[in-house]
């Protein structure tokens, strides 16, 4: 890479992505406060002139009935049973909101400027999944990406649990984001382990590796301030995103900020921390020297090399 690079990923799951557990704050996750939240980011994006990769779980941009009557009956497997049991009842029934929004899916297809990728199809952890089930989930994928005229060709790992790469090419999958860069020490409990993550002023940005598929460095999680997190400032967070930031200016290396966009309604304060990144995304990239990439970007024109 000539310049260094800032990458922005959105996963985007509405209630999928907590299938398998219940939570007290999955409630506020309405139509209402899911359209909001989506049509808050892609005005921020478009303030800013930033192009981002919104990774959709499949299922979340498909009707409540196309579900039940033409994907529910392949999915019959332990393992799917053991993600779905949980929320079945919910996921049928038609009161409960937050499950299927096709509307967000044109919503960011209306920018033009982003990259949709995948998130999986249900939402399923691939570690979960065994040869047949990944098939399954993948082939859903294809079909998904078929059926709504996507270019779908990276992936954002549901859990960021990072399995089954080698069959992702053979569905159309050449890139995906990696693990978090995140403080990795298993002797520290995991409610300090975070917070001290998100203390790092000094962070750096990360290397890109050249493999097939693409491994997109996974870079860190912008702090939903909620719970615990909430007593982090704002001007720690933003310390910590402009050294990385910096780092990947004067060294061409790769800073990547990820957040879900439902974090936006279950802590409203994370907007204008959102916010403050792009206008800071945007004011180094007119500086030059700092380039703003999907996640396509690092492997689109090099796949069949």
């Amino acid at each position: 890479m000539k310049n260094g690079t800032v990458t922005l990923s959105f996963d985007c799951e509405g209630k999928w992505g907590m299938a398998d557990i219940s939570t007290g704050w999955d409630v506020s996750l309405t139509r209402n406060n899911l359209l909001k939240a989506y049509e808050f980011m892609l005005k921020t994006l478009q303030e800013y002139n930033i192009s981002a990769t919104f990774a959709f779980v499949g299922a979340f941009t498909e009707s409540r009935e196309m579900f039940i009557e033409e994907v529910l009956p392949l999915l019959t497997s332990k393992n799917y049973s053991s993600w779905l049991n949980n929320s079945i009842e919910r996921i049928i029934d038609k009161e409960d909101e937050g499950w299927f929004m096709p509307e967000l899916l044109s919503l960011v297809k209306e920018y033009d400027i982003h990259e949709i990728a995948t998130h999986g199809y249900t939402h399923i952890p691939f570690n979960m999944l065994d040869i047949d089930d990944v098939k399954i989930e993948l082939g859903l994928i294809e079909s998904w990406a078929k059926k709504h005229n996507i270019e779908c060709q990276s992936l954002v790992y549901p859990r960021n649990i990072i399995e089954h790469q080698d069959l992702l090419s053979k569905f159309g999958i050449f890139g995906y984001r990696d693990i978090p860069n995140i403080f990795a020490n298993f002797l520290v409990p995991k409610l300090f382990k975070t917070l001290l993550e998100e203390v790092l002023i000094f962070k750096e940005a990360q290397n890109i590796e050249v493999s097939k598929p693409a491994k997109i460095p996974g870079g860190v999680f912008v702090n939903w301030q909620f719970s615990f997190r909430k007593y982090i400032p704002e001007l720690i967070s933003m310390l910590k995103y402009k050294s990385m930031i910096r780092d990947a200016k004067l060294k061409c290396r790769v800073a990547h900020f990820w957040l879900h966009p439902h974090n936006l309604i279950t802590s409203p304060s994370t907007k204008n921390l959102f916010k403050k990144l792009c206008e800071e995304i945007a004011v180094q990239r007119d500086e030059m020297s700092l380039d703003v990439k999907r996640q396509n970007d690092y492997f689109v024109g090099n796949i069949h090399k």
